[in-house]
């Protein structure tokens, strides 16, 4: 029986992590496995970190649910191990809060926006936490988890890919050593095959942090060597990195290339309003809202959006303009010029902290969803909004005709008043025909995604044999 091995270095040891990449990883493990028994194939999660294959539990790509009581019941009766834990947490909680706070004083007191950054970047950017973590707090957790695995399994040839077996890199692993692992599978005589989520970092640095630039650059190299064939999630994607390794390695390269449609199941026919918080219901209830959804980072073009509605309010067309995505990178005067508008939290409204039910309230009460974004592997919120039956406007780029097909509208990047021009005519005739949704619109959902992927990695092995 051929084992597929997949690559879930990152999202295990990042599980609060829920932007595109970690939502692609959890949907397809969460049915590759069934789909790959259908073809006598058997799925193997594994992380590849430390030159090693440590077997991965499926669970471990979710965020674990805090305990919501540590405090003792009234009824609490004396247990000394669970006192001690109970204080354990607390102590760790205290420590975290302490760390903190000293890194803001720090950042305050030199006022340097590059040093806050560094001093406050999460762990899976480039800055202190991320070298805390990968110094101090990573090793020792993977050998523990070696060691635990060696107690458990005092062989563990099994857990080797051997000749017929794929590897496929499907996690955000840049940032972590994985080739030693991929070079042995290598060895073995396995096939290694790489979902390719797009080359941004290489065809546009200047969109990119800098800290991704490197370990993506230094990733794409060493996949250019080890990879066999690469699949990508969209035709788009898969033309422009064979262009970029045509120009830059001949049309001899040797790399076999495919793509596959990332997934939606992003459709909530009822939501369990009760959990949507009061001040989110308030903005779709008072006028008419434009979304926006996705990380706040230079190539979304966010800029775009404020100058459109600048001009909007500025004719006196009471719209609201919603962001709706974390905070990237790049972006403290976009930040700053958000929160300084003169509409922010009136017209202008931005949320870094939306869960998915939220999100599906926002979907469904919106407008509008606008998407003005220079270059994209997939944009899935198009997908996601029509799935809602929100209707689209995106900027007129080859992967959003892809993707949205006719059944959205585009806007001009090159002319600042396209975009504005068609709200305008929106706000005053409603929306056009040609934009509703049509209520038997469908994507594929995760499971054909997944089977299609599971097609594409059987085609490809066919040439590589």
């Amino acid at each position: 029986m051929r084992k597929i091995y997949v690559d879930c270095s990152f999202l295990p040891e990042n599980p609060e992590l829920n932007t595109g990449i970690q939502r692609v990883v959890r949907q397809i493990m969460r049915h590759m496995e069934n789909l790959a028994a259908e073809d006598h194939c058997k799925v193997i999660p594994v992380n590849l970190s430390y030159g090693q294959f440590v077997p991965v539990d499926v669970k471990d790509l979710y965020r674990k649910k805090k305990k919501e009581n540590i405090e003792p019941s009234p009824t609490f009766k004396f247990n000394a191990k669970e006192l001690a834990k109970k204080g354990a947490i607390w102590f760790v909680l205290y420590l975290k809060q302490i760390y903190l706070a000293f890194l803001t004083l720090i950042a305050a007191i030199l006022y340097l926006p590059g040093v806050k950054a560094f001093l406050l970047a999460p762990r899976n950017r480039f800055g202190l936490n991320m070298f805390i973590d990968k110094v101090l707090i990573q090793p020792p957790k993977a050998l523990v988890r070696l060691i635990a695995i060696r107690i458990r399994h005092r062989d563990t040839s099994e857990f080797l890919p051997k000749s017929g077996d794929v590897l496929l890199l499907l996690d955000s692993s840049w940032h972590m050593d994985i080739w030693p692992s991929v070079a042995k599978a290598k060895e073995s005589g396995a096939k290694v095959i790489a979902v390719l989520y797009d080359i941004i970092p290489v065809t546009h640095p200047e969109f990119c942090d800098e800290a991704l630039l490197r370990v993506f650059e230094k990733w794409f190299e060493s996949a250019l060597e080890f990879v066999d064939g690469f699949i990508a999630i969209s035709a788009t994607v898969k033309n422009d990195f064979s262009t970029f390794v045509e120009n830059k390695y001949g049309p001899d390269h040797g790399k076999k290339l495919d793509f596959f449609h990332l997934g939606s199941d992003f459709n909530f026919t009822e939501i369990n309003e009760d959990g949507i918080r009061e001040q989110v219901r308030r903005v779709f209830d008072e006028r008419p809202t434009y979304l926006m959804v996705s990380t706040l980072e230079p190539r979304k073009n966010h800029s775009y959006l404020l100058d459109t509605f600048d001009g909007l309010w500025a004719k006196g067309i009471d719209v609201n303009l919603c962001f709706i995505g974390r905070v990237g990178w790049k972006v403290d005067d976009l930040l700053e010029r958000i929160k300084s508008n003169s509409e922010y939290q009136r017209r202008l409204f931005f949320w870094s902290d939306i869960n998915d039910v939220e999100l599906a309230y926002c979907y469904k009460h919106a407008s509008m969803l606008v998407f003005p974004s220079f270059i994209e592997g997939f944009g899935l919120p198009i997908i996601e909004s029509l799935g809602h039956g929100l209707p689209v406007l995106a900027s007129d780029t080859p992967i959003h005709r892809e993707v949205g097909l006719d059944h959205i509208g585009y806007f001009d990047l090159a002319h600042p008043g396209s975009l504005e021009k068609q709200i305008e005519g929106i706000e005053k005739n409603g929306i056009p025909d040609a934009l509703r949704v049509d209520p038997d619109y469908r994507w594929l959902d995760w499971e054909s995604s997944t089977r299609m992927l599971l097609d594409k990695i059987n085609k490809m092995l066919l040439t590589l044999k």
